[in-house]
């Protein structure tokens, strides 16, 4: 293991001295202003979100999540389904993707991949720093629902970081344009499902997810933003 992480340190580093200085300015300076358009965007949801709370918003969380409740997604079936967001799972995939980025010699993306991660968390934590939401508790005794901040849903904007990045990143290496539409049917759907299964689950509110789509969905534009100020071949997946 010892000589394995060795080997990846020299490969990351040979590749990332062939990209010129200039584009690794290029790329942070996107990355961090995207991360500070993003967190404005938090911001202003999360504090929106607080004040329409007790107006509207509550009464309409708590008719959502009930008809989710009554629908066709079982207790089991979501648990299945919100797995792939879980911690146990996107830490494993991001290192993953990283180590294969770094074998193909594409150091930008293995960087990238990991920063998308660790930035997204930030995130979560600034969402949840302005707004101590308590999550539902009326499906299953709470038994889904930790105690934890409740918006806006990390699931929803860490899968959407990662997954959505990994999607963009077979679109551009893909030449066919089915394949292209596949991909981003399947991303969007996986996402869709996982976001749903939070909900039937109790473990956030309907409104915590859409501002975590939304979170993650800028958040996921910006990365991409960033990682296209470089010039990496194309063949990054």
């Amino acid at each position: 293991m010892v000589r394995s992480t060795k080997g990846l340190w020299a490969a990351l580093t040979e590749a990332g001295r062939k990209v010129p200085g200039g584009q690794w300015r290029r790329w942070g300076l996107r990355l961090a202003i995207g991360w500070v358009l993003c967190a404005v965007v938090t911001a202003i949801l999360t504090l929106l979100a607080r004040r329409w709370e007790p107006k509207w918003l509550g009464q309409w969380d708590e008719r959502t999540i009930a008809s989710v409740e009554r629908g066709p997604m079982s207790f089991p079936d979501a648990v299945l389904l919100e797995s792939p967001g879980n911690l146990i799972y996107m830490v494993p995939l991001v290192i993953c993707g990283a180590i294969v980025a770094i074998r193909r010699r594409q150091s930008v993306f293995a960087i990238t991949v990991i920063v998308s991660y660790v930035l997204a968390r930030a995130l979560v934590y600034l969402g949840w720093s302005l707004w101590d939401r308590p999550r539902p508790r009326g499906i299953a005794g709470g038994v889904a629902s930790p105690e934890m901040h409740s918006f806006p849903s990390g699931h929803i904007i860490l899968a959407l970081s990662v997954y959505g990045l990994l999607v963009y990143a077979w679109c551009r290496a893909s030449g066919s344009r089915l394949e292209q539409t596949a991909a981003v049917a399947v991303g969007l759907a996986w996402c869709a499902s996982l976001g749903y299964a939070r909900v039937r689950l109790g473990s956030h509110w309907p409104s915590d997810v859409i501002a975590g789509a939304v979170i993650g969905l800028a958040w996921v534009a910006a990365v991409i933003w960033a990682w296209r100020a470089t010039s990496e071949p194309d063949d990054s997946v």
